[in-house]
């Protein structure tokens, strides 16, 4: 057989995800083409999808003192950043931009590895050149907004705006940008959410959604469900935050825990620890490729798969794609669609956050919870809070606050606010410090440009969560994102007292604070629009009786409500994934709901809509 049909043959091994035979393949090639740089790269490619990045490395090297051009470099730069070795990275990506200034791919990579390293700037240019020479480069648009997002950086920007990223969308039948970024976008409608996540997924495992499902039959019933938790945000995360105390509520005779976690921790990092206990398997999965974690996800039996990562930062969406368990659910790390019904059958919701009328926006079929899609930690003891001046705060004056991460604000949200704080005399904007200190300047700037002093925008510094609990009472009102909504930062406010603001959009992420504000009885605090919103905060900030009111309501309906009752939660967890299993095992895919459950070892309620 001839040295070219083998490597072709192995091309196809390695598209269609079987990484095993495809290096055989190209084991076969070299033996008898040593000199043959294609098949030393594909070997470097076949081992950094297994993440065996020591070994890429290795076989880019041999490809290149074979002759390799520009594109091996760069592989070469992606090995290394992965082992961690960022000046090797950064040397193999400059010297591929210098052996071929027209190779977009390399002034992408670039841009990625400065901005890792804090130099946005220079981030910011490098993706601005690949753009250039690549206008359809959905990686480098969508990068470069996300980073420019994160700087609080709004000015124009003919190459790295929405609307540029929005018309390459449409343009294309190929992206290897997460849609995350579109949730955080008010230009961004939830059909292009959908279309988006539809072409990530085809993009980067069409060949693998077309093999034959790892797990093709549900179970019948008896003995305990197998539940399945991947994420990797088995760490200090906020994910973690929210769900660890539920995972360790399961009742174990009716739930048997996994929980896979895809991401190193700290040997010292209590989170861990935490998913570690609250598991009856705990599966550290991080040094597997997609493969072989599915296949030992699968060789468990698990019944039900719960994805908690979805398409944020280190999401492993292509164990999913491999379908290791019958029924697939995606909840909590990503508030969308995934877009392809093989990576998930469900999306677990709720009725205010995800209901049936929005089930076109999505690729699964609504399951929703009862209460809050969103779970929580048990309520507990908080510390006193520190002195306002010692946090920046005025001694006098009514404290706004919202801690959500930079790239969640935007132009019309920052109008809001600045309205709400020129009505209110004396009041500050307390937010997070963020991750760029050119993102304080940014955020003055703007505030000043609506007419509010920058000094009134007072940031945080990033503090352990026990501590920053405790300060978080100082705040008087939490003003909500838009279209992105607060998640752990809204629990957090209503789990200290300090009542939430907020109104419903028409996307899942843009309905979670509702939703937890609907669960905790506070309805009170969901206005009708956007306007009425503003005029709530403005008339909340200067009435300082109905401001205490509020307060001390938020106070005695949040322990009444469930919203913090891990064992409620848990239980309602295991009804919805029993009627999953039920609907899946009829062969019958829709919205389902529960009541919800009224005591531990409730029966498991009714199918409301099917």
């Amino acid at each position: 057989m001839a040295t070219v049909p083998l490597l072709a043959q192995a091309q196809a091994a390695f598209r269609q995800g079987r990484l095993p035979e495809a290096l055989q393949l190209i084991d076969a090639v070299v033996k008898r083409e040593p000199g043959n740089a294609d098949a030393w790269n594909l070997a470097g490619v076949v081992c950094h999808v297994r993440r065996d990045h020591a070994a890429a490395a290795r076989y880019f090297e041999r490809a290149l003192a074979l002759g390799a051009g520009a594109g091996v470099l760069v592989n070469l730069g992606f090995a290394h950043q992965a082992l961690g070795h960022t000046d090797q990275a950064g040397q193999a990506y400059a010297q591929a931009t210098r052996r071929d200034p027209s190779l977009a791919l390399a002034w992408q990579k670039l841009g990625g590895l400065q901005e890792h390293q804090g130099q946005r700037g220079d981030a910011l240019e490098s993706y601005r050149r690949a753009v250039a020479l690549d206008p359809g480069d959905l990686r480098s648009l969508g990068d470069g907004l996300y980073l420019r997002r994160h700087l609080a950086d709004w000015r124009p920007d003919a190459a790295l705006s929405p609307d540029q990223l929005l018309q390459a969308l449409a343009a294309t039948q190929r992206s290897d940008f997460s849609p995350h970024l579109l949730l955080s976008l008010p230009e961004a409608t939830a059909a292009q959410q959908r279309a988006a996540a539809n072409t990530f997924a085809q993009s980067q495992w069409g060949p693998v959604l077309a093999l034959p499902p790892l797990a093709a039959q549900v179970r019948e019933p008896g003995g305990r469900m197998r539940i399945g938790y991947l994420s990797a945000d088995f760490c200090e995360h906020a994910v973690s935050y929210l769900v660890s105390d539920v995972l360790a509520a399961h009742d174990r005779e009716a739930v048997q825990v996994f929980v896979y976690a895809y991401r190193a921790a700290g040997a010292d990092d209590p989170w861990r620890r935490k998913a570690i206990d609250a598991a009856d398997v705990f599966v550290d999965l991080n040094a597997m490729d997609d493969a072989s974690a599915a296949a030992r996800i699968h060789a468990d039996g698990v019944d039900v798969l719960v994805d908690l990562t979805g398409y944020t930062g280190s999401g492993r969406v292509g164990i999913a794609a491999r379908r290791p368990a019958p029924v697939i659910a995606q909840w909590l790390g990503y508030i969308g669609t995934l877009g392809a019904p093989r990576l998930a059958d469900y999306v677990i919701g709720d009725a205010v956050a995800t209901p049936p009328a929005m089930a076109a926006h999505f690729s699964e079929s609504l399951a929703l919870l009862p209460r809050s899609f969103q779970p929580n930690a048990g309520l507990g003891p908080i510390a006193a809070p520190p002195a306002r001046s010692a946090q920046g705060l005025p001694e006098r004056g009514v404290v706004f606050c919202s801690f959500n991460q930079t790239y969640k604000f935007n132009p019309p949200l920052w109008d809001d606010w600045c309205e709400i704080l020129r009505a209110v005399p004396g009041s500050v904007l307390w937010l997070a410090q963020p991750r760029d200190a050119l993102a304080g300047g940014n955020l003055r700037r703007e505030a000043q440009q609506r007419g509010v002093e920058g000094d009134r925008i007072v940031l945080a510094g990033k503090l352990p969560r026990d501590e920053h609990l405790a300060r978080l009472a100082l705040a008087d009102v939490a003003l909500d994102t838009t279209p992105y909504n607060s998640g752990t930062t809204a629990s957090d406010a209503l789990r200290v007292g300090v009542p939430l603001l907020a109104f419903l959009g028409e996307t899942f992420a843009s309905r979670m604070a509702g939703s937890l504000l609907h669960a905790a009885g506070l309805d009170e605090c969901v206005a009708a629009g956007r306007r009425e919103w503003v005029a709530m905060a403005i008339a909340l900030g200067n009435d300082d009786r109905a401001r205490a009111a509020l307060r001390q309501r938020v106070q005695a309906a949040v322990p009444a409500s469930g919203l913090f009752d891990p064992p409620a939660f848990a239980r309602d967890l295991e009804r919805l994934f029993a009627a999953m299993l039920a609907q899946r095992r009829a062969g019958e895919r829709g919205t389902l709901a529960i009541e919800a459950s009224k005591a531990p070892g409730s029966t498991p309620a009714r199918i409301i809509a099917p």
